[in-house]
């Protein structure tokens, strides 16, 4: 904590604070697993500063898929810009999905898969709009690996999109049970697979 008062700093400060031990607390506890009473006391405010920023629990979540949703997107785009071939940007999709491990954390399309049901709608919106953005962006790779003769697969590029978003959300739990080898693995074969090669 610094010296300066919880009163006195940037409301903006305090918004990110509370996105960012709510999103960790989402991404390790679940939606349920923490109350604002547990991160008023976290952050060593009173609770009328959660509320201020968050008038409601669903609000609070509705903004955190809205961040991740915002952080995809624009990962999206530096990928898309980027000189790397459409193989290269997969695997490095593969290699962000894998630091969730690293940091002990289900990744939110997870969190979201699990809790939907119990999600409040906002948040359950932004969800349905994170997984849509990622399949929108690794249809768009595939096509274009497919296209410069890098990539193989049979049928449409969006039904493997969603071969290849299974597999990461399936390697992760894998991994939770056993290790993160199992991540390995699914990687390994997935991109074998996409590159016509046997593992």
């Amino acid at each position: 904590m610094s010296g300066t008062p919880p009163q006195a700093r940037p409301r903006g400060e305090m918004r990110r604070r509370i996105l960012r031990l709510a999103g960790e607390w989402l991404q390790t506890r679940g939606y349920h697993g923490f109350s604002f009473g547990q991160l008023a006391e976290a952050l060593e405010v009173g609770s009328s500063a959660i509320h201020y920023h968050f008038p409601a629990k669903a609000d609070l979540a509705t903004a955190l898929f809205r961040q991740y949703r915002e952080d995809l997107v624009w990962w999206c785009q530096q990928m898309s810009a980027s000189p790397l071939e459409a193989s290269e940007q997969i695997e490095r999709f593969l290699d962000l999905e894998a630091r969730h491990l690293d940091d002990q954390r289900v990744c939110p399309l997870g969190v979201a898969a699990v809790e939907y049901a119990s999600l409040p709608a906002g948040a359950c919106a932004e969800a349905e709009g994170l997984r849509d953005d990622l399949l929108e962006w690794l249809a768009a790779t595939l096509d274009a690996g497919r296209r410069a003769g890098t990539l193989e697969f049979p049928g449409p590029a969006r039904d493997q999109a969603r071969v290849v978003m299974a597999a990461a959300q399936g390697g992760l739990q894998l991994a939770r049970l056993h290790g993160r080898g199992d991540f390995a693995a699914v990687r390994r074969a997935l991109l074998a697979n996409l590159a016509g090669s046997s593992v």
